[in-house]
């Protein structure tokens, strides 16, 4: 993976994770799974990554979780969102989407002119 990269997919991880939790309730490995699945392997999040993502949602109000019984002696914890969360995803999304079209702006450039500094 190149250098860089993974600090900017640290970043969405949040956005990511609330998105999918929007379609529906979802425990950690396959919220992980779904993101190698949906990206076509472009994404890969792991657990050290995703868990302390989840545990920062939790606390902040954003997603709850609840245990379920599967089979005779396995837990699985499943995560919900939030009408918090809800709000949160949005805001991120908007943020996302400016981001993503400046950066395409700017490598849209193909030759830089000479500006001033008074020029925004």
């Amino acid at each position: 993976m190149p250098r860089g990269r993974s600090s900017f997919k640290m970043g969405t991880v949040e956005m990511l994770v609330l998105f999918l939790l929007e379609k529906k309730d979802l425990y950690g490995y396959e919220i992980t799974t779904l993101i190698r699945k949906l990206s076509e392997n472009r994404l890969i999040i792991s657990e050290s990554t995703l868990y302390p993502t989840l545990y920062k949602l939790l606390e902040k109000g954003y997603i709850t979780d609840r245990e379920e019984v599967i089979g005779k002696r396995r837990i699985r914890v499943y995560y919900h969102l939030e009408e918090s969360g809800k709000s949160r995803l949005a805001d991120l999304l908007e943020d996302y989407n400016s981001t993503t079209v400046g950066i395409e702006q700017i490598l849209a450039y193909q030759e830089i002119e000479e500006f001033s500094d008074n020029e925004q």
